[in-house]
């Protein structure tokens, strides 16, 4: 064989060991397989990219530091990686609720039992919600109260029931009479004695409960047809109840307990 025969086939070997190292450097740094998902959307690419940072820019792909990118940006890239870029967006919310009032009743002595009287009107209040609002893609996945103000205050509804009860009633000697009637636990007692005011207790005296009806005070008993006078006290009358003076213990006796309908004069 020549000498030039010998170069021939040496440069033709050379050149082929060149070009396998050449597709195998190729095929080596060659990322194959790889899988874009933007916006909900598959792109296919391949890239000698090392980085996914590097393959998203190189298929001007855009994001900002709100958006999710799985795996991260700084993941060494690889054949048949599947990479994720979520758009995301916040915004800010502001709603209204009402707020609505109560009715407070509140008992008035000086309205007729059975009456009522509205003394304030009510009025709703308004709440202020602000709400931060989280979108993937354009859609909602997130709603978070952020704060709550009061912006109107509420005005509650103000009733006025009345409780005063007018007694009218057929007496002695008279057509009418008209007082501040009350139901009361009526017992009796009998004996001989001073009451609680140095009086001697007669048929028209009547034990008290001063904190409720005063010594002195004219109560009228529409049972009996007469006027009697509150003068005495006893440690179990307390409350709305009354002790009248009967003239015998037999008397007191066959009263027992009733209940009764009296007009405070």
């Amino acid at each position: 064989m020549s000498l030039r025969d010998k170069k021939i086939i040496i440069s033709a070997t050379l050149a082929v060991l060149l070009l396998i190292v050449f597709l195998g450097g190729y095929w080596t740094l060659e990322k194959e397989g790889l899988t874009l998902i933007v916006k909900g959307e598959e792109i296919k690419v391949h890239s000698f990219k090392n980085s996914i940072k590097e393959v998203l820019l190189e298929n001007n792909i855009e994001y900002d530091d709100d958006d999710e990118i799985s795996p991260s940006v700084d993941t060494k890239l690889e054949d048949y990686m599947t990479i994720k870029v979520v758009d995301v967006n916040v915004k800010q919310l502001t709603e209204y609720e009402d707020i609505e009032y109560e009715t407070k009743i509140i008992e008035d002595n000086n309205l007729e039992k059975g009456k009522t009287k509205i003394e304030q009107d009510g009025e709703n209040g308004k709440k202020e919600l602000s709400y931060k609002l989280t979108y993937h893609d354009g859609e909602l996945v997130d709603k978070a109260l952020v704060s709550e103000a009061i912006s109107k205050d509420v005005v509650d509804k103000v009733v006025k029931k009345g409780i005063k009860e007018e007694v009218i009633v057929a007496s002695r000697g008279e057509s009418s009479r008209s007082g501040n009637g009350m139901k009361v636990v009526a017992t009796a007692y009998a004996g001989d004695g001073i009451t609680s005011t140095g009086t001697v207790p007669k048929w028209g005296t009547i034990a008290v409960d001063p904190s409720v009806i005063p010594y002195g005070t004219k109560v009228y008993i529409p049972q009996f047809g007469m006027t009697f006078v509150a003068e005495d006290c006893g440690g179990a009358i307390k409350g709305n109840k009354i002790d009248i003076f009967m003239g015998s213990e037999s008397e007191a006796y066959s009263w027992g307990r009733r209940t009764i309908d009296i007009v405070i004069n």
